[in-house]
């Protein structure tokens, strides 16, 4: 019976190693005979503020060939960042004898707010797969091809002090609502909603918040005391009704420093520390 338990394991070991041997020489013999031509993975890149930075992504072939090859790059509609702070340029090239290609990208840390990406792609060539000619495996052991044809550049202010986000909900008048942030010398160090003189409120149906939608942004703050004042330019804060009313909240990770909602009058401040 032993003997017996042995002999099936060793079968049933031959018949996997046999399945799998077979299904890599199906796929790999299935790849080497596209064209594949892919981009790297996405990059996430912390910018100082105005900071710019240059840099290089990939874009790979599964063949060599004995010319070179020029690829078109696009910058994707739905990239987020302004394109006043970056620049792509207009081809990628693999030399003759080579798998590889690399471009530069230059990125601006200008208006980045709570994060922006862009996502550079290359344009559809007839006669091309695009892929990258890599394999993974998913949970039952299987493989299969990773497809891209696009690299998302994800880019967020670098801090090296007290990363502070700010996030306002607004109410059905985005219009009434402005913030500002003052330091302990009660110097305003940022600020939203208002005329560059600082003197009226201007709102945010104007830069193109609709009713109920939400702004974030983030602060790179030192050490020290500061205040956070919102406004409401009615009078009530952010209360529509007891169905539809605003919030905001400013946070330093998991921790509230500021925070409320619904009618707080013209104004309402808070003062808090930071370590």
């Amino acid at each position: 019976m032993k003997n017996l338990k042995i002999k099936y394991r060793f079968l049933s070991f031959l018949l996997l190693s046999v399945f799998f041997v077979s299904c890599e020489k199906d796929v790999t013999s299935e790849n080497s005979l596209k064209n594949y031509i892919g981009m790297e993975p996405s990059k996430s890149l912390s910018i100082y503020p105005d900071e710019t930075v240059s840099v290089e992504s990939k874009v790979y072939a599964s063949n060599t060939s004995n010319v070179d090859r020029t690829f078109n790059l696009v910058v994707d509609p739905a990239s987020t960042h302004n394109s006043s702070y970056y620049s792509v340029p207009a081809t990628v090239t693999i030399p003759a004898g080579e798998k590889v290609g690399t471009f530069q990208v230059s990125i601006t840390g200008t208006d980045l707010g709570s994060g922006k990406n862009l996502i550079v792609g290359l344009e559809q060539i007839e006669g091309v797969d695009y892929a990258i000619s890599s394999f993974t495996t998913d949970a039952n052991g299987l493989a299969s091809v990773v497809t891209s044809n696009k690299i998302k550049y994800t880019i967020e202010e670098r801090c090296d002090y007290n990363k502070v986000v700010l996030s306002i909900t607004f109410d059905n008048y985005p219009e009434e609502t402005a913030w500002e942030l003052y330091d302990s010398a009660n110097n305003v160090i940022a600020s939203g909603g208002l005329s560059e003189d600082g003197t009226t409120i201007t709102g945010y149906a104007d830069l193109g918040f609709a009713d109920k939608s939400t702004f974030t942004t983030n602060f790179c703050l030192q050490s020290g005391t500061y205040t956070f004042v919102i406004y409401d330019d009615y009078g009530d804060g952010m209360y529509t009704s007891a169905s539809v009313q605003g919030n905001y909240s400013l946070k330093l990770g998991s921790t509230t420093l500021a925070s409320g909602s619904g009618n707080f009058g013209s104004f309402q401040d808070t003062t808090f520390t930071l370590p």
